[in-house]
């Protein structure tokens, strides 16, 4: 907390100081334009060399990018030596000790960045200029085209899906808008009846209070009066490593919400009573309670240890079958020996990058690649999404990466997964306001490891907390373990990449991947 105030006081000072030496601009309302926000160079960045050169390279804004439609933005890289004075269009901006700079400044009009860099007789300069939008100019979107032969409403069926994450299995993506957040899971052969399309996406009624939105391309419109089967009965079922519960749904559409130690499953439909066998024949499953009224019926799954993981998916008979993963055996005193983690270094595709160059695919995979040498000598077996810059080789040639990096921590049956990451702001974010480590996790059964995370990482970067969040995140999103994702630091920040390439706070940091998933797992022991 000293260090802290010392560091607000010192940002202060320099902040009114450099303000006041910021050219003027004239103005015909009261607001003004935001001024690069000064950062005192951290003293754990190492110094350029005395002799180094002057000399300017830009990270970002990338070549040829498009101009971003901000009033402000980012712009990062170095000028290689820490003793040069900057600026940038006549604003002048801190240089820390390694020659890196990050300064937020106005949108120039012209889209043009003029930047000088000076030690003593030894000057550089460039341009940076974003590639302009023609006028009328908008953001690409998907084909609009609605089907012609389309008039609802009409009954059809899940026949693919665009997501593979939620079950290992195809699923169609639902949510309360087009392009929402996805709320509902619905596996191929799922009856929905479509009532009204905009664009690409189809309305679907669950019931009579309740649409959703599906992307076209999952349906069969041409399947229609699937046939029923009322015969069948549902039972529970023990395996090895599961328990199957069978419910009688004809392929009804279901929303699944794990709480705890129960599984809510809600049927868009009324189960017939006489049709359920609910005996509960194994020690994981306290009790099966249902309660048809209404159009639905609502299932509470009582169970004896906390929801671990699920998957649901139909059966050729139509059958739905949610397949209850068992927990675990954790051992209190070693917490780590024998359990199954997948790990993924964050990207590629994509990813930030930090002022001096480091990209995010290198500091993930480094990070990662330490996690799982510290979790394999505490007696984890780990296994990893990929091990090179490359990403992900493997058979799913026909799935997207992030897909594939979900489903092959299903296919491989791990008992949980961290997505390593570093951070960065979108375009127009002032990353001197809001900047911060912090987690991520879908499920509920994830937020723990999300937590646990959270908590040691913040320990160990030295820049604020923000905290564990639920949120859509295609890798967060599997049901078939605890998942969550970790954003460590930001990348854009030069103190922040310097630690990043310091391999023994690489090795910290990934200590501290450790204890996260230490802990969760010695509270699940209890």
């Amino acid at each position: 907390m000293r260090y802290v105030l010392k560091r607000s006081i010192l940002l202060l000072a320099v902040a009114v100081l450099m303000a006041s030496c910021a050219p003027s601009r004239k103005t015909t309302t009261t607001m003004t334009h935001p001024r690069p926000i000064p950062t005192v160079p951290s003293p754990n960045v190492p110094p350029s060399a005395p002799e180094a050169p002057v000399q300017i390279t830009v990270a970002y804004p990338v070549p040829d990018q498009w101009r971003p439609n901000v009033d402000s933005n980012f712009i990062f890289g170095t000028v290689g030596n820490g003793r040069a004075a900057l600026t940038i269009n006549g604003y002048p901006v801190p240089v820390w000790q390694n020659g890196a700079f990050l300064a937020f400044l106005p949108m120039p009009g012209d889209g043009v960045y003029h930047l000088v860099a000076q030690h003593g007789n030894d000057i550089d300069s460039t341009t940076v200029a974003y590639r302009p939008r023609s006028i009328g100019t908008t953001k690409e979107t998907k084909s609009e085209a609605v089907h012609k032969d389309f008039r609802p409403p009409l009954q059809t069926v899940i026949v693919k899906g665009s997501d593979t994450l939620q079950t290992g299995d195809d699923v169609a993506p639902g949510a309360l808008t087009p392009d929402g957040n996805r709320e509902w899971f619905f596996p191929r052969g799922t009856r929905l009846d479509v009532v009204e399309q905009e664009g690409r996406y189809y309305k679907v009624k669950l019931d009579k209070e309740t649409d959703a939105w599906v992307a076209d391309t999952n349906f069969d419109t041409h399947i229609v009066n699937a046939p029923s089967h009322p015969d069948q009965r549902g039972e529970v079922e023990p395996r090895a490593g599961y328990i199957d519960l069978i419910l009688p749904t004809d392929y009804n559409a279901f929303r699944i919400t794990p709480n705890g130690v129960q599984l809510q499953i809600h049927v868009y439909g009324r189960v017939e009573p006489s049709r359920l066998n609910t005996t509960v024949p194994d020690p994981l499953i306290s009790s099966v309670a249902y309660d048809s009224t209404g159009e639905g019926t609502e299932f509470t799954v009582q169970l004896n240890k906390p929801v671990w993981g699920y998957k649901a998916f139909y059966t050729e008979a139509g059958l739905l079958d949610v397949r209850i993963r068992r927990p675990p055996t954790i051992d209190p005193s070693n917490p780590l020996k024998g359990i199954r983690i997948m790990l993924d270094p964050g990207h590629p595709p994509g990813g930030a990058i930090g002022p001096t160059g480091l990209t995010e695919r290198e500091a993930n995979l480094d990070e990662a690649l330490r996690v799982r040498k510290q979790l394999a000598a505490k007696g984890a077996i780990v296994l990893m999404t990929h091990t090179t810059l490359e990403g992900l080789v493997s058979d799913y040639n026909q799935v997207e990466e992030l897909d594939a990096r979900a489903l092959l921590a299903v296919d491989d049956n791990v008992d949980l997964m961290v997505s390593l990451h570093n951070n960065a702001f979108p375009d127009g974010t002032d990353p001197f306001l809001n900047y911060g480590s912090s987690t991520y996790y879908f499920n509920p059964f994830s937020a723990e490891l999300a937590a646990d995370l959270d908590h040691s990482i913040s320990e160990v970067t030295g820049i604020p907390n923000l905290g564990s969040f639920e949120k859509s995140l295609a890798i967060c999103r599997p049901t078939w373990m605890p998942c969550a994702l970790t954003e460590s630091l930001y990348m854009m920040f030069p103190d922040q990449e310097a630690k990043l390439r310091d391999l023994g706070f690489m090795d910290t940091l990934a200590a501290a991947h450790v204890q996260g998933i230490e802990d969760f797992l010695r509270e699940r022991a209890q």
